[in-house]
């Protein structure tokens, strides 16, 4: 289970960025952290952008990461030896684990985390209106990991 995130002030500033470069056109983005688990602290190595499709409608907007762009992400972990702890992605508004949040995430594994980030970024990922959830037992719960940027 991760309680503790380090993450380095570039991989934090990046992240950051790109949420706020796609929400400057209302469009929600997903941003993954890979890295080292031991011990309940997840070592955050790598920031990956994968291919997205990112939608609007009148009801709201999504994202979603489709199999080859996971595939390739799977290939990539493999090949370098890394873990996928850490999804994070943008809400328009308020930040919360939706339904489709709930149904279709791309951190699978057991003890792993899920950020969402309010207004497209606007406050940063480190900020009192990000919301955390980790994944225990199948599902996921709100919780407060400690992030520590580096």
């Amino acid at each position: 289970m991760i309680v503790r995130i380090r993450a380095g002030g570039p991989i934090v500033d990046a992240t950051e960025r790109a949420l706020r470069e796609a929400g400057a056109n209302e469009h929600e983005l997903f941003v993954l952290w890979t890295g080292e688990w031991s011990d309940g602290v997840f070592r955050v190595r790598t920031p990956h952008i994968p291919r997205q499709v990112s939608y609007r409608s009148r009801r709201g907007c999504g994202v979603r990461v489709e199999g080859p762009a996971l595939h390739e992400l799977n290939v990539w972990l493999f090949e370098h030896g890394e873990t996928l702890g850490v999804q994070i992605h943008s809400h328009p508004t308020e930040a919360y684990h939706s339904d489709t949040d709930d149904a279709y995430p791309i951190v699978t594994s057991e003890g792993g985390v899920s950020l969402v980030v309010s207004d497209f970024g606007r406050d940063g990922l480190i900020a009192p209106t990000t919301a955390a959830y980790r994944l225990e037992r199948g599902r996921w719960r709100e919780a407060s990991p400690t992030i520590e940027v580096e």
